[in-house]
């Protein structure tokens, strides 16, 4: 697999990713073997746990949305039409979304586990496409048009690299850039091995676009951590449980426990199957399946 310049760790190409999602998705969890007996349970405070996670009311973020996406779509970095196309097989668009996408909004917004790949998905073009100093060096990474980021987005008008990094739609301060920064660089997702700050799958853009827009609307350091922990959470509900089963048998809070969830040691790929699914297993507390992210549209 390719390695970004600079970043150790492999990055998501096109390529890779079909064989991706079978293994996040669709077959056990890493290091089951077929036949094993270590059967997921429900374990005590499971469905504690499960409120805590994923509640009904969702997760305040306190971001309003201003008028980016409505930016995004007139630029067509989001294409309307493709976009009711995408969601018409998913029951359609509701009259929110179609505001959210149409109309600027002073509204606070909301993250539930009902609008989540909305939100992914609305936040992974304005990801790719806002310019900022983070996009500026992934350009610099000759294969950045072959990302699952990049060429993974399909819901503009023209080629996604048209509108890379070419909107100036959520602008920073040097003070909030460098906030932001630091929680890029240290947070992860558990499809990959790569920091927020090289975005090469749609959640890493979307994490990107969120945090921009956290930071761009005055929110500190520890309020990005618990931001970017939500919004995982809800985007990997089976590793992120999985990881809140673990942490409470050590008696860790989940949630004041924000910036080192999100780090490389238990949001990585490598970290979360080593420092998370391993132990699990070996405990024999690994929780029934709830699904898992997808790194399409």
């Amino acid at each position: 697999m390719e390695k970004a310049k600079g970043f150790a760790n492999p990055v998501i190409s096109l390529a890779a990713l079909s064989a991706l999602l079978v293994a996040l998705l669709y077959l056990p969890l890493p290091g089951l073997k077929a036949g094993q007996e270590n059967t997921p349970q429900d374990t005590a405070g499971y469905s504690e746990l499960n409120a805590e996670l994923f509640p009904g009311s969702g997760f305040n973020t306190k971001i309003t949305m201003g008028d980016a996406v409505p930016k995004l779509v007139e630029a067509g970095a989001i294409d309307l039409e493709k976009f009711k196309q995408l969601y018409s097989a998913r029951g359609g668009l509701t009259d929110g979304q179609m505001k959210m996408l149409t109309q600027a909004s002073t509204a606070e917004l909301t993250l539930t586990p009902e609008n989540a790949n909305f939100i992914l998905n609305l936040m992974w073009a304005l990801g790719i496409a806002n310019k900022n100093p983070i996009m500026d060096e992934m350009s610099k990474y000759e294969g950045v048009a072959n990302l699952a980021s990049t060429g993974g987005w399909t819901l503009s008008k023209n080629d996604s690299m048209q509108y890379f990094n070419k909107l100036e739609i959520v602008k920073l301060t040097a003070g909030q850039q460098a906030i932001f920064e630091e929680v890029a660089k240290n947070t992860y997702r558990p499809c990959c091995n790569n920091p927020t700050a090289f975005p090469d799958c749609n959640h890493g853009a979307a994490l990107l676009a969120l945090l921009e827009l956290g930071a761009s609307q005055g929110m500190d350091e520890k309020e990005l951590y618990t931001l970017a922990l939500q919004a995982n959470t809800l985007w990997f509900p089976q590793n992120y449980l999985s990881t809140a089963v673990l942490l409470k048998s050590e008696g860790i809070d989940y949630w004041g426990s924000a910036k080192e969830v999100v780090s490389a040691k238990y949001s990585s790929y490598s970290g979360w199957s080593q420092n998370v699914y391993k132990p699990l297993q070996e405990k024999n507390l690994l929780p029934k399946a709830q699904g898992g992210g997808s790194c399409g549209v």
